[in-house]
């Protein structure tokens, strides 16, 4: 069976030109026996052939398997540690005027617009004019749509306090508008975490964020995959840096010695300024 996942991830790689090679091939068998079982195919293997006579069913498959999961202030601790600890502490330290984060595999926007929040509530709490980029990249262009356009149902805000629903969306009777004061931190933008020819948004020029939150992707990736979107991060975070990785998530042994955890709690770590030796 693995083998037969493996070459059907090997046909999704060619026929979008991204790598699905990587994925667990756990998660892959999981998500083609879902498909399996809604079209009454008897195996894995009669869903190889059906691909290879239906292409169409090849965009049907990529998105079960681009996960797309998200809420606004998911894990309430780690936003919580960001707003009150980390971010207060950051701000005032940085000198150049810029604040620059990245919310890597953004889904539908709401880690973005989180991380917006907590900031902009730092800014005025500290009374300071930094300016705020956000770059929230996934490789999936419906969910950059959905995230585009910032339209969230009652049942996606459910974990925003009411303070915060006031304050920063726009509610009428069909859901809640992101406000254009949290929107325009943001740039949503297409990116292949898993492309070997780039370590960050090509929008953000060279990289060099304060903050990279990149949480519960990893955990889908074969070994390889985890090491290179990993290298990809931890390349593109500032010195002192703040990394934000899922529960389940955990720093490749190469980089342990450069990346300390913040809290015995929370999956937060900060990037060590690397000393070269002469």
């Amino acid at each position: 069976m693995s083998d037969t996942v493996a070459e059907i991830l090997r046909l999704l790689t060619e026929h979008f030109g991204e790598d699905f090679q990587h994925y667990s091939l756990t998660l892959a068998a999981k998500r083609i026996a879902e498909r399996v079982v809604q079209l009454r195919l008897p195996d894995v293997a009669a869903y190889h052939r059906y691909l290879n006579d239906n292409p169409s069913e090849l965009s049907c498959l990529a998105r079960m398997l681009r996960i797309r999961f998200s809420s606004f202030f998911r894990d309430t601790l780690q936003f919580e540690l960001l707003g009150s600890v980390i971010i207060p502490s950051m701000l005032p330290g940085n000198t150049n005027g810029f604040f620059r984060a990245w919310s890597a595999a953004c889904a539908g926007g709401e880690e973005a617009c989180s991380l917006a929040i907590i900031i902009d509530e730092a800014l005025q709490l500290l009374g300071l004019k930094t300016r705020v980029q956000i770059f929230a990249t996934d490789i999936a262009e419906d969910a950059l749509a959905e995230a585009e356009y910032g339209r969230y149902s009652t049942a996606a805000v459910a974990g925003v306090t009411l303070q915060r629903l006031n304050k920063y969306f726009i509610y009428d009777r069909t859901g809640y508008q992101i406000s254009p004061r949290i929107k325009e931190m943001i740039t949503y933008s297409r990116h292949d975490l898993l492309d070997p020819n780039t370590y960050a948004p090509p929008e953000s020029l060279f990289g060099g964020f304060d903050l990279v939150s990149c949480r519960n992707f990893l955990m889908y990736l074969d070994s390889p995959g985890y090491l290179r979107v990993f290298d990809n991060l931890f390349r593109a975070l500032n010195p002192y840096g703040v990394l934000l990785l899922g529960k389940a998530e955990t720093v490749p042994d190469r980089y342990e010695p450069y990346l300390e955890r913040m809290f015995d709690c929370g999956n937060l770590f900060r990037k060590r300024q690397m000393v070269r030796r002469s």
